[in-house]
């Protein structure tokens, strides 16, 4: 069984590339996901939040098993590693995009807010927050809150 936190993460993945993102129409130009390896902010540049480790192997696999309906995924250290604002077309390598999580938080009505953030290109990106709740055992995106970013 996945960890929560797998679970989390991956509701947030699915709803923020296949239903939130501006090439979330199929057939999707996204080819590629590459999420940022630990918790990141949810700026354009999705800096890496230093007091937030990386992902653990074992939540970085459960990430993966639980990635079907999306493009393959690749956890990388910096966005810069992919990241390639000259390319026509999508602006991250192989027709992809970055994303970036923000650590969970526990809400007071048992829902569970992760912070997400997408870049494919110099003016193309999406940041928001999700609300994630337990319906009949499965973590499900209801909503968002807070602001939303959009370039």
């Amino acid at each position: 069984m996945p960890s929560e936190q797998s679970q989390l993460y991956s509701a947030a993945l699915h709803q923020l590339v296949l239903v939130d993102s501006p090439f979330a129409k199929a057939p999707s130009a996204v080819k590629y996901v590459y999420i940022v390896d630990g918790a990141a902010s949810r700026s354009p540049e999705l800096v890496i939040d230093a007091d937030e480790p990386p992902f653990d192997s074992d939540t970085k696999n459960e990430i993966a098993a639980l990635s079907d309906g999306l493009p393959p995924i690749e956890f990388i250290t910096s966005p810069e590693e992919r990241a390639d604002p000259g390319r026509v077309g999508l602006g991250v390598e192989n027709d992809g995009v970055i994303v970036g999580l923000t650590p969970a938080q526990r809400q007071d009505d048992g829902t569970v807010h992760v912070g997400a953030g997408l870049w494919c290109g110099m003016e193309c990106g999406i940041g928001l927050t999700y609300i994630i709740d337990n319906i009949d055992g499965t973590w499900t995106v209801t909503g968002t809150t807070g602001p939303v970013i959009i370039s």
